[in-house]
Order: structure tokens, then C-alpha cells, then sequence
């Protein structure tokens, strides 16, 4: 037997709830698994997959909100890419015999961009899915420690992340 106190599953630390203000049973269990190691690999945070920009500007999580949206952004530009082509290609293919460079360059353009959007969204999206409740806990643990690091769901937060998305997203797509 180990030296460390040993504490039944109910009597779980009360500052779960003081930290997460909302889903304390679900965080509870997370965090819970997450100290003793047994949080799986694939465990995912629906909403740090489906809206991680706004459930990590919500919570607080700003490292997770920047590579979320950092991710979002180059899927995004990577898609627009396929749309700037697009036409072009239909442009070239209007008369095949003088624009074969261009129509085999303009094809590989936009399979390759149209790629590495898919992956870009799904692939980043699952990532950042996955790490989310990691990188809560870690917040959490970080907060128990100094209670000036960010905690609970605060709407002000949430305004200043949607106010960050709209001056970023538009500067760096277009």
C-alpha cells in the first residue's frame, strides 16, 4: 500500500465545481480519470471538436482557442484556394488544346488544396478535440495553485473571443 491518501470516487475535491461553474459531474469524472492516468487517448470533448474556438474563449482555455482558430484559418485558406481556382480551371478547360499546362496545374492545385482542407478541418478539429479536457485539467490544476489563472464559463470572455474571430479571420482569408 502506498503512502498516498486513498479517498472513495464521491468524495471528489469540491473545487471541481467552484472551477468549471457548469457540467461539474462531467468534469469531475474527466479530471478525475485524467490524475489517475486512465483518461483515454481518444477521450474527446464534443464541444472542444464541434465549436472549440468558442467553448476555449467560454472556459477560458486561450492556448486551445489560438490553435483552434490558427487551424480553422489555414483549413479555411486552404479552401479558398480551391475556390480561387475553380473557375479558373472551368476558364481553361473552355479550350483544352491551348491550356493543357493549365488545366493539369489548376486540377493538381485544387485537389491538393481541397485535401489538405479536409484534412486540415477534420484531422485539426479531432486534435484539438482530444486535447481539450487535457488542457483544462491542466488550467484547473494550474488554478488550484494561483485562483488568478481563468476559471468558470464567463460571457466576457466569450465576447472578447468572437470579437478576436471576427478582426482575425477576415484579415487572414482574404
Amino acid at each position: 500500500m502506498s503512502g498516498a491518501e486513498q479517498r472513495d470516487e464521491v468524495e471528489r475535491d469540491v473545487s471541481i465545481g467552484t472551477f468549471v461553474t457548469t457540467g461539474e459531474s462531467y468534469y469531475a469524472n474527466v479530471f478525475e480519470r485524467s490524475q489517475k492516468g486512465t483518461l483515454s487517448r481518444m477521450s474527446l470533448n464534443i464541444w472542444g471538436f464541434l465549436i472549440p474556438w468558442i467553448w476555449s474563449a467560454w472556459r477560458g482555455v486561450w492556448l486551445m482557442f489560438w490553435l483552434a482558430l490558427a487551424i480553422d484559418v489555414l483549413a479555411l485558406v486552404c479552401l479558398m484556394q480551391v475556390v480561387k481556382f475553380s473557375p479558373l480551371l472551368a476558364e481553361a478547360q473552355l479550350d483544352p488544346d491551348a491550356n493543357r499546362t493549365l488545366i493539369a496545374r489548376y486540377s493538381g492545385w485544387i485537389s491538393t488544396y481541397s485535401w489538405a482542407a479536409g484534412l486540415l478541418f477534420i484531422g485539426g478539429r479531432l486534435w484539438v478535440g482530444t486535447m481539450a479536457n487535457r488542457w483544462y485539467y491542466g488550467q484547473y490544476a494550474r488554478w488550484r495553485i494561483n485562483h488568478a489563472v481563468p476559471s468558470g464559463t464567463i460571457m466576457n470572455r466569450l465576447v472578447i473571443g468572437l470579437v478576436i474571430i471576427a478582426i482575425v479571420a477576415p484579415l487572414t482569408t482574404y
